[in-house]
């Protein structure tokens, strides 16, 4: 039992040292898709439509060695996003724009498949948790037209609790990245199981439920530590 126990602990330790510990900072474009449901859209088209926000973020990644060629990955992002749709109507064509800076906290799992000396690949799954700091939407491409935040209830706001949105999400996604020496090339690619917004609205004697999905994007390319 002792040499068993001896053996094993000879094992765990080999397999820490061939899973060392790392940083990663990486600057990434980032991609949003706000999908509007038919219910949400009958204001508008009447349409089930897709607001895409493009933007960029900053990131940072510790990695946590667990196992050989395995790890587990928890960091922090900054992103800042911006998008806008056209919507036409018989008697003209009306604006809609958005801009949003959130945080998000992805935990993930990886496993590294190593190709050659300074190369390696690292496919990974999974959470993220976003926090909204600031989301606002504006109709018009007039000066006269203000931005309003979707979060806030009082003057300059949705005005109401039927229409705020959603300030916390969390989500999942899968992803892989290229290692080239110190260097990190990686896409990922998920939704959110909380969406954006979401909330049975009552017009005309009618009810809807309205709901707004959200689709996300990351290329990132960085530096490894």
């Amino acid at each position: 039992m002792k040499k068993f126990i001896f053996a094993a602990a000879l094992i765990a330790a080999s397999v820490s040292m061939n899973a060392q510990d790392y940083n990663r900072v990486a600057l990434s474009y980032d991609y949003t898709g706000l999908n509007f449901n038919k219910e949400m859209d009958r204001f508008s088209t009447g349409k089930a439509e897709t607001l895409g926000t493009n933007g960029f973020g900053l990131n940072y990644i510790h990695g946590f060695g667990v196992a050989n060629n395995m790890f587990v990955e928890a960091g922090a992002n900054v992103d800042f996003l911006f998008g806008s749709r056209t919507e036409k109507f018989d008697e003209g064509e009306d604006t809609f724009k958005t801009q949003n800076i959130n945080l998000q906290v992805p935990v993930n799992f990886v496993y590294r498949f190593n190709i050659t000396e300074g190369v390696s690949i690292d496919p990974y799954v999974g959470l993220n948790f976003k926090l909204h700091f600031s989301e606002r939407l504006k109709e018009g491409d007039d000066e006269d037209d203000k931005w309003m935040s979707v979060f806030d209830d009082g003057e300059g706001g949705m005005g109401s609790k039927d229409y705020t949105w959603n300030r916390f999400q969390m989500g999942w996604h899968v992803g892989v990245g290229v290692n080239y020496e110190k260097y990190y090339l990686g896409v990922q690619v998920g939704t959110d199981f909380i969406p954006a917004y979401s909330h049975e609205l009552k017009y005309g004697g009618e009810s809807y439920k309205c709901k707004v999905n959200t689709t996300n994007v990351k290329v990132s390319l960085g530096y490894t530590f």
